[in-house]
């Protein structure tokens, strides 16, 4: 910490116990641990208890501390009416009063991993100052595992195969257990923890067995210190050219998609021609009976004409 930090420290500190010479009629109290997730908003809660109504703020302070001192960017002031911040990361909730109780909040914008550790807070009133500590603990959840296999195919009774799990980004550092079918095979592997620069975790396990048809399933779990798990499925495929069941799953529901879209395509083309053939057989009809009408009309009009000629006639 820089030294115009600790001089600010001190000074603060200072001036909150050196506002008044009477008696302390305000007590702080605070959550003793608070919970917060990697890269999500964490809330660490006091409240601010008095045996008198309404006290006036002289000045407040946040600050993660170690050794009893403030470390890092985290100091949150309030003085004259406003806060100020030295990491806008870190802000003031809503201050609440109820009678004679004031609650304040510390928010921690995108936690981190070295936002974890103990925070100080320190109020300086007209009736008398306080403070009190609380903890913020942070998580990081593992990725969903992935397994691989080697080798990856034509795989044989009797061969080893090794298999490996890995899971990213987590904090605290976890463990990963195998399971064979439901025998715990967790002593057989080997597990590597590897820090990244953000304070996080990966893990990666490798377990190393013999094939057989019998025992073909397996589990990898990723467990955290809070018993979050998060597990991944292998299903080990043995026979020539045979792949993980996941791959062959993917290609069998491919070709049942082809067989498909090609049986719609017949089908369609199968009633296409039906009505095709029906709507000429309509179309042939049409001038058939046309011809048969017209010949009907010429007929009886030459019989009515032959008539009265013959009428004229023997008239």
């Amino acid at each position: 910490m820089a030294l115009s930090g600790m001089l600010y420290w001190a000074i603060g500190i200072a001036a909150i116990q050196a506002v008044y010479c009477q008696d302390n009629f305000i007590k702080v109290e605070c959550d003793p641990e608070n919970q917060g997730v990697y890269s999500q908003q964490a809330v660490l809660n006091c409240k601010v208890v008095s045996i008198k109504k309404g006290f006036q703020i002289i000045k407040m302070i946040w600050c993660k501390v170690e050794a009893d001192k403030c470390v890092g960017k985290t100091m949150l002031t309030f003085e004259n009416g406003k806060w100020s911040a030295e990491d806008a990361r870190f802000s003031s909730g809503a201050l609440e009063w109820n009678e004679k109780e004031l609650s304040v909040s510390l928010l921690v914008q995108k936690t981190q991993v070295s936002d974890q550790g103990s925070y100080r807070f320190l109020i300086s009133t007209d009736i008398g100052y306080d403070k009190g500590n609380t903890y913020l603990r942070v998580t990081a959840p593992y990725s969903v595992p992935v397994i691989s296999s080697v080798p990856g195919i034509n795989i044989e009774d009797s061969m080893p195969v090794t298999l490996t799990c890995n899971a990213s980004g987590g904090y605290p550092p976890g463990q990963i257990h195998w399971f064979e079918q439901l025998s715990n095979r967790t002593n057989s592997s080997a597990l590597s923890t590897i820090p990244t620069q953000d304070g996080r975790f990966n893990l990666s396990s490798v377990f190393t067995m013999t094939a057989s048809s019998s025992m073909a399933l397996y589990k990898c779990v990723v467990v955290n210190d809070k018993m979050d798990k998060q597990w991944a499925e292998y299903q080990l495929a043995i026979g020539p050219e045979k792949q993980e069941g996941t791959k062959n799953a993917t290609a069998i529901t491919a070709v049942f998609i082809v067989v498909g879209a090609l049986a719609a395509g017949i089908l369609i083309l199968y009633i296409y021609r039906r009505q095709s053939r029906a709507g000429a057989r309509r179309e042939s009809m049409f001038p058939i009976m046309g011809n048969t009408w017209f010949q009907a009309q010429q007929e009886e009009k030459d019989e009515h004409e032959k008539t009265m000629e013959e009428g004229e006639a023997t008239g």
